[in-house]
C-alpha cells in the first residue's frame, strides 16, 4: 500500500544576518595617548631619516669650507727650498765599468729638488779619464746638476787640465764665472778669462775649451804673451857643447 504525506505551505519570513562582532578587548578600552607621547613616538620613527639628513649636510659643509676640494685643482709650482744639506761632503760618480769618473767635494751643500741643483760652497770638481788624466775645477761657490753633468763656477773660478803627454804643460783657466761640462771635459765662459800654460798668458773676453782635443777658442779682445817652452836639460847641454871636427 502506498502512502503520501502533504505538508502545508508555510509563509516566507525574511531573515537578516548581522556580522559577528568581535569581543571588546582591553586595548580598545584604553583611552587615547597624550599628545606628548604621540610626538615622541613620531620623532623616534623619523630619527634614522633625520640622522641621514644631518650627516649629508655636515659632509657638504666640510667639503665647501675645504680649499680646493670642490673647485678645479690647479697644480702649484714646487717651491725652491732645499730638501737636504751636507757639510764637508764628497760625491763620487762612476762609469759603467766601476771606474771613478767625476768627484765633487765642498764645505757645504744644499740640494733643491725642484730643479735637481746642488749649491756648494768651496766647490772642487775632479774629472778623471780612463788613462788617469785629470781636470780639476774649483771656485768659492758653485752649482751642479744632480747627475754631475754640468757645473757653474762663481768667484775665483779656476780649471786646470792635465795634458797627459810627457813634457806638455797643463792648461789653467781663471775667471770669475766659468761653465764646465765635466763628463764631456769642456769649459766655456762669456766673461773675461785668463789662460795660463807655463809662462804664457792669454787674456780674452770669453772662451771655449775642448779638453779632449786641447783646442782653445777665444772671443772678444784677446791679448797674449807667449813664452818659448823651456828646453830639456839634455837638449840644452847638447846645444851648448861645440861639435867636434
Amino acid at each position: 500500500m502506498k502512502g503520501e504525506l502533504h505538508l502545508p505551505d508555510l509563509p516566507e519570513v525574511p531573515v537578516a544576518l548581522s556580522p559577528l562582532s568581535s569581543p571588546v578587548d582591553d586595548q580598545q578600552r584604553r583611552t587615547r595617548p597624550h599628545w606628548t607621547v604621540r610626538l615622541r613616538e613620531s620623532m623616534l620613527s623619523y630619527l634614522p631619516l633625520l640622522l641621514m639628513v644631518m650627516l649629508a649636510l655636515g659632509t657638504w659643509l666640510i667639503a665647501k669650507n675645504t680649499p680646493g676640494l670642490l673647485g678645479p685643482s690647479s697644480p702649484t709650482a714646487p717651491k725652491h727650498e732645499p730638501d737636504y744639506t751636507l757639510d764637508r761632503f764628497t760625491l763620487d760618480r762612476f762609469d759603467p765599468t766601476g771606474a771613478l769618473k767625476v768627484q765633487i767635494e765642498g764645505d757645504h751643500m744644499q740640494h733643491f729638488p725642484d730643479d735637481d741643483i746642488m749649491e756648494v760652497d768651496k766647490i772642487r770638481v775632479t774629472t778623471i779619464d780612463p788613462d788617469g788624466r785629470r781636470m780639476i775645477a774649483t771656485a768659492q761657490h758653485g752649482r751642479a746638476r744632480g747627475d754631475s753633468s754640468e757645473v757653474w763656477l762663481d768667484g775665483q773660478a779656476q780649471v786646470v787640465s792635465e795634458s797627459g803627454v810627457e813634457g806638455e804643460l797643463p792648461i789653467q783657466v781663471n775667471g770669475e764665472h766659468l761653465h764646465a761640462l765635466p763628463k764631456l771635459r769642456r769649459v766655456d765662459s762669456t766673461f773675461m778669462v785668463i789662460v795660463h800654460q807655463g809662462d804664457s798668458e792669454i787674456n780674452a773676453d770669453g772662451l771655449e775649451y775642448e779638453d779632449n782635443t786641447r783646442v782653445l777658442t777665444l772671443h772678444g779682445n784677446v791679448h797674449a804673451t807667449m813664452q818659448p817652452r823651456p828646453r830639456k836639460a839634455g837638449a840644452a847641454d847638447a846645444a851648448r857643447t861645440p861639435a867636434k871636427r
